[in-house]
């Protein structure tokens, strides 16, 4: 079909909409009660959730549904009105959660899709969930911690009817526009993709505690927290000579945690398939084409496979634990890194454009790539002469694991290019990048 044939259809289309929502409005004008009153908010909401997402999202017809909804509420249906609306989230809910999505990562992509009044309400229903499934008592402990991160307080939440409630009088919004919120949520769940499941998942909580489950959550190594404290101290200082012998110190005993286990993990002839594991971090915006590559840059030098949910803005990382745990500290390490290279560098107007800031990033983050590149090299070098030939069937047995493990789960991905459209920006990201501090790289600093 032409796009003049595409244009012509288009035009059509809205223009019936426009006639559709126009005779709605009259019959709604000339018997407003008498129509309203065959519906119930059960009727509308279902309606309302086709028109505010996905395929069928239709501005207009959503407009006369949330029109219509608010005539109820005003002829004294609001009560029940609510608990229908709340009744349809939490059941959305169940369904997220169901097909792996977990807390922080569902109100991290309703915020990036819908706005901050959505996602506080996405918070609230969340809350009204743990409450109704006792997921303080029985949900593993990376799930208790993401509501806390979200400000659920552990005492008693309200009834997901409640939360509705509280929701709506904290906007303070008009009564056609708070019902925007629960139709806009209810659509965008409706139209998830599924994850892979990380952790059990509130259907797989049974009835008992979760004592055990949070025995087997093994805390942080010592290792790992003195490299989270040097990281720290290094991102803070003022002075280069303290951050560089901070860096160093943290590149020691990164590279030999990392190597170390490795070998540890061969010579107990530990499963490699078993091992390998999956995370996701939530990309914020702005600019995050250039932080998945940062990413993405850290995460090669890391034996770390990375995935991109675009629409999402969720990044799945496959690895071994002890490489997705330095992957997760360089990047976290290094992006603080970038963000005040970047304040440094924007002095002046141009400087300033969301042009310069994105070139400057993704320049950032290729200079780091080549950076750790090299260090790596070394590092393998230097491990060599440690294990000798041990070292290369360990280091390659462990990439084909991932590579393997990587591929079953994903196993069609497509290369996202990227474009530079400011050469100002890339340069000044190339220079902060050469002066970055790589602390979590494989480089090995002897003594």
């Amino acid at each position: 079909m032409s796009r003049k044939s595409q244009q012509h259809r288009a035009t059509r289309k809205r223009k019936e909409q426009e006639r559709r929502a126009r005779t709605s409005r009259r019959t709604s004008g000339e018997n407003t009660s008498e129509r309203d009153s065959e519906h119930s908010a059960y009727d509308l909401i279902r309606a309302g959730i086709e028109f505010a997402f996905g395929p069928s999202k239709d501005p207009i017809a959503l407009r006369d549904v949330l029109n219509r909804l608010a005539r109820l509420d005003a002829n004294g249906r609001a009560a029940q009105n609510v608990s229908d609306a709340a009744l349809f989230i939490d059941h959305s809910m169940d369904r997220a959660f169901k097909i792996g999505w977990q807390p922080a990562e569902l109100v991290h992509a309703v915020r990036r899709e819908l706005g901050l009044g959505v996602a506080r309400l996405a918070i609230a229903m969340i809350g009204a969930h743990a409450s109704r499934t006792s997921a303080r008592e029985k949900a593993p402990p990376a799930w208790i911690d993401q509501l806390d991160d979200l400000g659920i307080s552990a005492a008693k939440q309200d009834s997901t009817r409640g939360a509705l409630v509280v929701w709506r009088e904290g906007e303070r919004s008009s009564i056609d526009e708070v019902w925007f919120g629960p139709l806009a949520l209810l659509g965008y769940i409706s139209y998830l993709a599924p994850m892979k499941p990380l952790i059990p998942v509130p259907s797989e909580w049974g009835s008992a505690t979760t004592s055990s489950t949070r025995t087997a959550h093994q805390p942080e190594s010592k290792a790992l927290r003195t490299i989270r404290g040097l990281l720290a101290k290094a991102e803070a200082t003022s002075f280069a000579a303290e951050a560089e012998a901070l860096s160093a110190k943290a590149q020691d005993l990164m590279t030999r945690y990392a190597i170390d286990s490795a070998v540890l993990d061969a010579r107990t002839h530990t499963s490699l398939a078993d091992q390998v594991a999956t995370r996701r971090i939530l990309i914020d915006n702005p600019y995050p084409e250039a932080k998945v590559a940062l990413l993405q840059s850290v995460s090669q030098t890391n034996s770390v496979r990375v995935l991109w949910h675009q629409q999402y803005g969720i990044v799945s990382i496959v690895g071994m634990p002890v490489d997705l745990d330095l992957c997760d500290l360089l990047f976290t390490s290094l992006l603080v890194q970038s963000l005040h290279a970047l304040t440094e560098a924007g002095r002046d107007r141009d400087s300033r454009s969301a042009s310069f800031r994105r070139s400057f990033l993704l320049a950032y983050a290729t200079g780091i790539g080549e950076r750790l590149a090299a260090a790596r090299e070394r590092a393998a070098e230097a491990a060599a002469s440690q294990y000798g030939k041990e070292l290369v069937p360990i280091i390659a047995e462990r990439a084909e694991a991932v590579g393997t493990v990587f591929d079953e789960q994903f196993p069609s991905t497509t290369p996202v290019a990227q474009s530079i459209t400011n050469s100002r920006g890339w340069t000044a990201g190339r220079v902060a990048a050469d002066k970055a501090d790589i602390t979590g790289g494989r480089e090995r600093i002897d003594r």
